[in-house]
């Protein structure tokens, strides 16, 4: 259902309205202070992260100092077997990402800001020998170079209407193969504009990702309305997950329109997040989970019917919780569960000139299970699903190798593909379509969903640019996968192995197989691995919907 715009205002137009608003607001946040402080003066309860009710980002009490890092990033960043640890800078507080420590505390500054956004004013400069920094200069003339190419027909560039029959010829291909008989084992999405997703799990547990219903982000102006409001989605939302504080991702008005409807059970947060929620929106701190990188908090309900339930939380990997899903599940086989794991991103948090990153940014996995059945032969199938948040790809390290290693595989992805351009200012921050298919590789994800594009006019593409660039993306490596499976073919044949090449589809799902009639199945095998899955990545409009591929149960 379309809403009209001004369905939520920045500043409610309304002085009325405003005050009463910034009223109830207020009476939330004395109550929440007095929850607090009631909690803080128990001795059993968990207090990581929120030890300073006042502290923006629950770093105690360092002082902000305005230094930049200098590379290589501390061996305090990661573990013993080099994946990244949540990290701060010890001398400001603030978090960094650990691979790219100098990058994450500030090299894009305002200066870079003011370079991207007045380029125009700093030609003039340069032609009058006033000019600093030649080298990002010069990456921001060659890419708008290229813009100017493609605007003169260098590159082809698709027409609005032509990439978005793609995208309708696409949404209805997937929906016209789904299987009814496996309608309750798959994980549904929505998109309902930009990085705001309403996804369903088996188990009934249902999840929206950075909720944002409003016409403004900051001061950027949405093209569209929401696909729908806050009055559309159910009645009850198990969990908000909220990848980081900016506002295009953590819209302050969305959330105080959830909290007065009361339509949220749980917000899962990134460190720091939990005070802005208190203090800003005065949600109450019992209904906040509040989660650093590679921790997980562990969800059940009783029945299809009951409420959600905390079981606990899983602290970040070690050598006694590397198994933890398996060992959880095991033991309450007769709940569904709902195990959501905050994973690393590159990318970084502020919402004044005065906290960045004073606040974590992060990704999510969501693992759902549902009940055991006494009649069933098998244990049930885990549904996972994996949330990119805002990230860019680290150009060497390997960090969405490391999550789909460690949570992956995944039957699902939102992962972004906008705001990408100009490249030399947004790579540290954003994915532009390529890269975008790069990550679902990574994380090892059977389908992706793109989301975090035509929604907000926040860099210099073209709205059209980013789902058409990604469709041919997924062509051209498509192609490269089954020229490889051909090779592969060859090599098969080299050896004696009788193969032949079957590209099918199942229900949802693309791959390439291959088949022998010779007997000796392990080289066979060792070949199949050989062959990566085909991408399947999807572009749908906003109010769409999109299945992972249905759940095949193995039969006895």
């Amino acid at each position: 259902m379309q809403r009209k715009m001004g369905y939520i205002s920045r500043g409610k137009n309304n002085i009325l309205s405003h005050y009463n608003a910034k009223k109830r607001i207020y009476t939330r946040r004395k109550l929440a202070r007095q929850q607090f402080l009631a909690m803080n003066a128990t001795d059993d309860v968990n207090t990581k992260g929120i030890a300073s009710y006042k502290s923006i980002a629950a770093g105690g009490n360092t002082k902000w100092k305005g230094v930049t890092l200098t590379d290589p990033a501390q061996n305090s960043w990661f573990d013993a077997e080099g994946y990244p640890k949540t990290s701060r800078d010890p001398i400001t507080g603030r978090f960094v990402n650990p691979w790219s420590s100098e990058k994450s505390n500030g090299e894009n500054g305002l200066v870079k800001f003011l370079r991207w956004k007045f380029g125009g004013l700093f030609q003039t400069l340069d032609a009058i020998g006033i000019i600093v920094d030649d080298d990002a200069y010069e990456e921001g003339k060659s890419a708008k170079i290229k813009e100017f190419n493609k605007n003169t027909g260098a590159v082809d560039a698709a027409p609005s209407l032509q990439a978005y029959n793609s995208i309708h010829r696409i949404a209805e291909d997937r929906n016209s193969n789904v299987d009814d008989g496996n309608e309750s084992e798959k994980i549904d999405l929505t998109w309902i504009g930009h990085s705001s997703t309403l996804i369903n799990f088996p188990g009934n547990f249902t999840v929206l990702t950075d909720p944002h219903f409003s016409n403004y982000a900051g001061p950027v102006r949405r093209n569209e309305p929401p696909s729908f409001g806050v009055d559309d989605l159910p009645n009850l939302v198990d969990c908000v997950l909220i990848s980081h504080d900016h506002m295009d991702h953590l819209d302050y008005w969305s959330v105080c329109e959830l909290i007065d409807k009361n339509k949220v059970k749980f917000w899962v947060v990134p460190l720091g997040i939990k005070s802005w929620l208190m203090d800003k929106a005065g949600v109450p701190p019992e209904h906040i989970i509040e989660l650093e990188w590679w921790e997980a908090v562990q969800l059940s309900k009783d029945s299809f019917t009951a409420s959600l339930e905390v079981e606990g939380l899983v602290r970040a990997f070690d050598k006694s919780s590397e198994r933890r899903s398996t060992k959880f599940h095991s033991n309450i086989p007769e709940k569904n569960t709902l195990m959501i794991t905050c994973s690393p991103a590159q990318h970084w948090c502020s919402r004044t000139p005065f906290d960045r990153n004073r606040r974590l940014w992060c990704s999510y996995a969501v693992h759902a299970t549902p009940a055991s059945l006494k009649n069933d032969k098998f244990p049930p199938h885990t549904h996972s699903f994996y949330f990119a948040g805002d990230t860019g790809l680290p150009p060497e390290f390997p960090l969405h190798h490391m999550i789909g290693d460690r949570l992956g595989p995944f039957d699902l992805a939102a992962i972004p593909i906008g705001a990408y351009e100009p490249n030399w200012f947004m790579r540290e921050s954003h994915c532009n379509p390529e890269e975008a298919v790069k990550i679902h590789q990574a994380v090892r994800a059977k389908r992706s969903v793109a989301v975090h594009f035509d929604t907000f006019d926040l860099a210099d593409e073209p709205r059209e640019e980013p789902p058409k660039l990604l469709l041919d993306e997924v062509d051209r490596v498509n192609k490269e996968i089954l020229n490889m499976a051909v090779e592969v073919v060859a090599v098969a044949d080299e050896v004696g192995i009788s193969a032949e090449l079957e590209a099918v589809e199942n229900s949802l799902v693309s791959d390439v197989i291959l088949t022998s009639t010779e007997d000796n199945q392990e080289t066979t095998e060792k070949l199949v691995k050989l062959l990566p899955p085909l991408v399947d990545f999807a572009v749908i409009k906003q109010g769409q919907s999109i299945s992972s591929a249905p759940t095949r149960t193995k039969q006895p």
